[in-house]
């Protein structure tokens, strides 16, 4: 991942906020790019007055986390059903029982999903598979995308020329946040299942 900081960084001082946003636009959407390194480096250059700026960078980041989330939403929310059966997912019981986490716990499942990495836009998809409210999925959504990539651009701005060595254990952080989100989303599910079948 990191072999491909430096060609992102490049784009990044080139084109600004317009590659910002597509960078994080793709990442929310499904790409796996390493956007919190990028922030790191564009919180960095905002907080020495070079090339950024910290609030339109962080709007240009929500607005672009923001729409990418909403597309994969929107996306499955309207051929999801047509997926579930092609792939069989209705087959799978970690489908059926996250599936169920998101019908019964969806504000809480969009907004800490903001913070497991790779496992956000699987979030996105199966929300809008299982038909979480547009009115639910945003907001929690909107928080999740100011929250996450604010720390990190903040994280940039406070380490200044330094933010490079901060890269790995902001990389690292994550990871652990990741897991994390995903232990409590895991152990929702396990409580619900021993709930209903103690019944």
């Amino acid at each position: 991942m990191s072999s491909l900081l430096n060609p992102l960084l490049s784009y990044l001082l080139l084109y600004k906020y317009l590659f910002l946003f597509v960078l994080d636009y793709a990442a929310a959407l499904i790409l796996p790019l390493p956007t919190n390194p990028a922030l790191l480096a564009v919180g960095a250059f905002a907080g020495q007055g070079y090339y950024f700026n910290l609030w339109i960078s962080l709007g240009v980041v929500v607005i672009a986390n923001t729409l990418g989330d909403l597309t994969g939403y929107g996306i499955t929310r309207k051929y999801g059903e047509a997926a579930i059966r092609l792939l069989r997912l209705n087959r799978l019981r970690f489908f059926r029982n996250l599936e169920a986490e998101l019908r019964t716990d969806a504000k809480i499942t969009v907004f800490t999903t903001r913070f497991a990495g790779a496992l956000s836009p699987v979030a996105n998809f199966l929300a809008g598979m299982v038909g979480v409210p547009f009115m639910t999925f945003l907001p929690y959504d909107f928080l999740g995308n100011f929250i996450e990539p604010g720390a990190a651009l903040t994280l940039g701005w406070i380490a200044g020329s330094y933010w490079n060595e901060f890269s790995g254990l902001l990389d690292t952080l994550a990871a652990i946040v990741a897991v994390a989100v995903i232990m409590f989303i895991l152990y929702r599910i396990h409580r619900r299942m021993a709930k209903k079948y103690s019944s």
